[in-house]
């Protein structure tokens, strides 16, 4: 029988994500935040293979270089959406680009430009069928680094700010406890989907979905945070998956890139000749383990000419 959180991911090629963003002031729909956000949002949907749009509050840049960051002081003083999203900066999983400070007109240069969909499915700067992106934009380091985003999104479904909160802080401590902070990091993401499945989380760059449905855990919809729950051993099995490079299966959801036939069809392949739901190979590091070279956001800055 196929785990009913299986094939639960809707299929989707890219993850825009607007940058050093915060969920406390995440209305319901975060689409309408502001010109600039409702413009990538209804752009992203008509795009071949279709985007998914979040914010979070994942920060790709230094304080000071940062979209919200680096405005003037009395620009800061305004604390309205509209105005502090009048300029984005958008991450593109699991490519691992980054737009920056878009206005508008960037927006529409960023999505004419996923519109040509020849782009891989993990990023690659010297990939040669990527055209030169016509915006200021730079390059995360994916081989070595591992991002985890958690839908903490309680204004849009308590579930998901209760038990998306509780993962999320979770994820961080174990990170910080284990010295991982050099290769691995928890953020906060809007609404992705599956609240029933709370607390949801995605990892890239493999983009992988997981559902850790805590309420089943307590066999009780309460929304008590001080309830028992299996977070931590939760949070454990994600930053196993992230460090590891594998799969937990024991709640996957599926994965960017597959319809919903192959997310089940990939989960009743692997249940056919493994059982070991986090992988088992021998080579494969576990928590705690110092191979990983850098963290991030380590980007690497390439001039991009606009309106060429």
């Amino acid at each position: 029988m196929v785990d009913p959180r299986v094939g639960t991911v809707a299929v989707h090629r890219h993850h825009l994500i607007v940058c050093n963003s915060s969920s406390a002031e995440w209305p319901s729909k975060v689409e309408g935040m502001s010109p600039t956000i409702t413009e990538l949002a209804r752009g992203a949907i008509r795009l071949p293979g279709r985007a998914m749009v979040t914010l979070s509050d994942f920060a790709p840049f230094k304080k000071n270089m940062c979209g919200c960051n680096s405005i003037s002081t009395q620009a800061a003083e305004d604390h309205s959406s509209e105005n502090k999203y009048k300029r984005i900066d958008v991450a593109i999983f699991p490519l691992g680009l980054v737009a920056r400070q878009l206005d508008s007109d960037g927006v529409n240069r960023l999505l004419d430009w996923l519109s040509h969909d020849v782009l891989p499915t993990s990023w690659s700067p010297m990939h040669t069928q990527l055209p030169h992106p016509p915006f200021d934009h730079s390059w995360l380091e994916l081989t070595n680094n591992r991002h985890i985003f958690v839908c903490t999104h309680g204004s849009r479904d308590r579930l998901c700010g209760v038990h998306g909160g509780k993962l999320l802080d979770d994820l961080r401590a174990l990170i910080d406890q284990h010295g991982l902070g050099k290769h691995v990091a928890a953020w906060s993401t809007s609404h992705i989907g599956g609240h029933k499945y709370a607390a949801n989380a995605i990892i890239y760059p493999r983009g992988d979905w997981y559902g850790t449905w805590c309420d089943r855990c307590r066999c009780s919809t309460e929304l008590d945070s001080s309830a028992p729950s299996a977070g931590k051993v939760d949070a454990q099995a994600i930053i196993d998956a992230a460090t590891r490079d594998v799969v937990w299966w024991d709640a996957w959801r599926g994965a960017i890139n597959l319809s919903k036939k192959d997310q089940i069809a990939t989960w009743r392949n692997h249940n056919a000749g493994h059982g070991d739901s986090t992988g088992s190979q021998a080579e494969q590091q576990s928590v705690g383990s110092d191979t990983f070279t850098s963290w991030t956001p380590k980007t690497s800055r390439r001039s991009s000419i606009v309106g060429s």
